[in-house]
């Protein structure tokens, strides 16, 4: 059992993440879309439960900027609302620290109006 718990392994951010830990030696669990399915709240409850980290990283966003507004609309909120909802309820209850990693696609850093603290 490590401390650190990554969804999204496969993607690219995930695969950095992991060569950067790697070269840190520190230990973590990395876990593939087709380990673990983050709109499956259940299926995030039992795996976090089984794992106990510290640290979530939620490496599994839905990318396909071009495809989100049309026939990957569903798939997309699926995935960055419901999945990242997923992650952070179970990460509020279980008292484990969420990091969402974004773009500046979507938070560029020139929102004056304030940040992104809590997810839930």
């Amino acid at each position: 059992m490590s401390k650190v718990m990554i969804v999204g392994a496969s993607g690219q951010l995930g695969h950095e993440l992991q060569r950067l830990l790697n070269e840190q030696n520190i230990a973590f669990d990395a876990l593939t879309e087709k380990e673990l399915d983050i709109t499956d709240l259940d299926a995030v409850k039992a795996k976090v439960t089984e794992l106990q980290p510290a640290v979530l990283y939620d490496c599994a966003p839905y990318t396909a900027v071009d495809k989100a507004e049309d026939e990957g609309k569903t798939l997309n909120w699926l995935v960055n609302v419901d999945g990242t909802k997923n992650l952070a309820q179970v990460a509020a209850e279980q008292g484990v620290k969420l990091v969402y990693v974004s773009t500046d696609y979507i938070f560029d850093g020139t929102n004056k109006g304030g940040s992104v603290k809590n997810l839930v």
